[in-house]
């Protein structure tokens, strides 16, 4: 097994952001950040109906079974590696029935059983959002999915094990996150639609208690025993907002930025204004420094945002180095019979010269 591909398997770990939102129309957005520090062989990809693919298994790791082999009821688009051959890896994406969703770093928590439940369809941690895009048509059916008719099982891919959990989102508006607990799914319905790394949801629900104080008005001048204090600057009311990168903070600010962001008139402006708030949790390169195999310094950093639409079947992105927004309309490749690939990350930005 080559490095190449051991770093690719290590990209299926990336730490994120992610934000459920909705415009004043009635479209329904999803948008997360991938935070790592390489993203090799990685593209946007539109995967086809009927493709068949594997639930679980890769030819590096020797464990392939044809029983795990199933075909795709839905086409889809989003971010992810052809470099595991036999099924295409998403990180995120959206099918052509507007579901949405993707995988985020749950390092620490996760953890899975050894062996599939009876007569339910082994499952690899990495491959879920890939299964769930291509055989789902709403969060109830990711929900049956992952409870019912699959085991997520303790399973690496070329060494290493996905440790991650998931948001998905539809049509109807609703986001669940699903995180892998003891060996087993545990399920929140109906949640605020924002999610970071670990802790679990629960516990970051409960942290938003030490931040009832932050709000977006501004706190009034006050005369203290007859000294007057008087602002000469804005913004007082988030005083106390953390603005550090770790996934507690980042959850606190992503909250309070959804919950007092405005929303777009329609999904262009949508679109714009979820780039912006996922910009607010992102990491500018050089912030976060991670120690690689112990002789070589990097920096993890926001590679790519991405964004979609449940109900235009858009995908959008921009990555680190071309803020440029770039779409992929999936009404257009619903008729693909093989997988397509686009380029991700353009390396030189595109200015556009105005004299």
């Amino acid at each position: 097994m080559n490095s190449k591909i051991r770093q690719v398997a290590k990209q299926l770990n990336a730490g994120c952001s992610s934000i459920a939102w909705e415009t004043s129309d009635g479209k329904h957005l999803w948008g997360r950040n991938y935070d790592f520090n390489s993203i090799n062989e990685s593209a946007t990809i539109v995967v086809p109906r009927k493709i068949k693919y594997y639930t679980a298994g890769t030819p590096y790791d020797h464990n392939l079974c044809e029983k795990n082999i199933v075909k795709a009821k839905y086409a889809a688009v989003g971010v992810g590696t052809t470099a595991m051959k036999v099924t295409p890896v998403f990180y995120e994406g959206i099918n052509e029935k507007g579901l949405m969703g993707g995988q985020l770093f749950y390092a620490g928590f996760a953890s899975f059983p050894d062996v599939p439940r009876p007569n339910s369809q082994e499952l690899n941690p990495g491959y879920v959002v890939t299964h769930a895009l291509l055989q789902c048509a709403t969060v109830d059916d990711v929900v049956n999915l992952l409870t019912k008719e699959t085991t997520c099982i303790n399973q690496s891919i070329a060494g290493t094990l996905p440790t991650v959990h998931w948001a998905f989102s539809d049509r109807s508006g609703e986001t669940v996150i699903i995180e892998p607990d003891n060996q087993q799914m545990t399920i929140y319905r109906n949640t605020a639609g924002v999610m970071t790394n670990s802790p679990d949801y629960r516990w970051h629900k409960q942290n938003l208690l030490g931040y009832l104080n932050v709000r977006n008005e501004e706190f009034p001048n006050r005369n203290m025993d007859g000294i007057e204090v008087t602002k000469p600057f804005k913004g007082t009311g988030a005083l106390g907002l953390p603005g550090d990168f770790t996934s507690q903070s980042r959850f606190i600010r992503a909250s309070f930025l959804k919950y007092y962001g405005v929303k777009g008139k329609n999904e262009e402006e949508g679109i714009q204004y979820l780039f912006h708030l996922l910009d607010n949790v992102a990491m500018p390169l050089g912030i976060v420094k991670v120690d690689n195999n112990g002789n070589q310094q990097d920096y993890d950093e926001t590679i790519y945002t991405a964004t979609m639409c449940a109900e235009s079947l858009k995908f959008y992105w921009k990555s680190y180095e071309n803020s440029t927004i770039q779409c992929v309309d999936l009404n257009h490749e619903l008729q693909n019979t093989e997988i397509k690939c686009f380029p991700l990350k353009n390396q030189a930005p595109d200015f556009q010269k105005v004299n």
